[in-house]
């Protein structure tokens, strides 16, 4: 995330304030405090100050970041703190509380922050979805494009060569060949709830204590959703079903699928119900024994799709 000082940095330094001196004067604070934002720049990655020159980094989303700043002189308000990260997750319409699922904010910070990109018209909303309203902001939508594929390659919190499903402020979901020291989380922690499978990657996150089963499950659903692999999509169905009573609240694009899955419909990408479920029987779940949980919820409807049941 960052700091309304130093997005106003940025678009000052690509403007040709490239040194702390100039610069200072362009935001009107102190040297020291211009350095320590320069300082914080370098530390993400976004600019760099050698020999007292002040340098932007060539890098597609940082390209585009100055081109919706340089656009909008009032853009860095909006982008700012969890401004960009929300951004990010709008190239599709999305109501709150998903949004708020993938950026791990709460849910009151990111209408907050959507009131105000409503009143620059940078989001539309359509029933109780918003997306990047792409007419009025066309660069918008390249910058939250370029972001997202800068985040699935890189974060300083993850080795490098990683495999990253998911990134956010508070934690990062990836995967590796290598066994490492390090958080296992997602199908590498299936074992543990009954559904032992053959694993030839590992999956870690950047918690610094063992995730519960609501987290464990939700980091695998960012996993489906990145790889698209079949068998992923089967396990992590197996499990949803297996352990229902304590995931059915997890709300996430994938859940909708495994429920019109569940329900009988055919989703692209996804083996029919009937031929899951051999396997689901090695795990002690019977897709269709006694009760079936897993229907669809009038209220997940309307969040995910935007429409009253009643509509079709």
């Amino acid at each position: 995330m960052l700091s309304k000082n130093e997005l106003r940095a940025l678009s000052e330094i690509s403007n040709g304030a490239d040194n702390v001196k100039v610069l200072s004067g362009e935001l009107d604070l102190s040297g020291p405090q211009t350095y320590k934002i320069v300082r914080s720049l370098s530390s993400k990655e976004l600019a760099r100050l050698r020999n007292g020159t002040i340098y932007i980094e060539k890098s597609t989303h940082i390209a585009a970041l100055l081109n919706v700043l340089n656009d909008s002189p009032d853009s860095y308000i909006v982008l700012s703190d969890s401004g960009l990260e929300i951004i990010s997750t709008l190239t599709e319409p999305r109501p709150v509380s998903e949004i708020s699922s993938l950026t791990g904010l709460h849910q009151t910070t990111v209408t907050r922050k959507i009131d105000l990109m409503r009143r620059m018209g940078m989001v539309r909303k359509e029933r109780t979805l918003y997306s990047i309203n792409a007419d009025l902001w066309p660069k918008l939508t390249t910058l939250a494009t370029s972001y997202n594929k800068y985040r699935e390659l890189i974060d300083p919190r993850v080795p490098f060569g990683s495999e990253i499903y998911h990134t956010s402020k508070d934690i990062v979901v990836f995967s590796t060949k290598r066994t490492m020291n390090k958080t296992a989380t997602a199908f590498s922690k299936y074992g543990l709830y009954g559904i032992d499978i053959g694993l030839g990657t590992n999956y870690y996150c950047s918690l610094d204590r063992e995730p519960n089963i609501k987290e464990v499950f939700l980091h695998s659903l960012y996993v489906v959703a990145a790889d698209q692999s079949w068998r992923s999509k089967m396990i992590a169905l197996i499990f949803f079903v297996k352990h229902n009573d304590a995931v059915y609240d997890i709300q996430h694009p994938v859940i909708l699928d495994m429920k019109t899955v569940l329900n009988g419909g055919r989703v692209d990408g996804w083996v029919p119900l009937k031929e899951m479920q051999t396997r689901a029987k090695i795990y002690g779940v019977d897709f269709y024994a006694g009760r079936n949980p897993i229907v669809y919820e009038r209220d997940y409807l309307v969040q995910r799709k935007g429409f009253e049941p009643s509509d079709h």
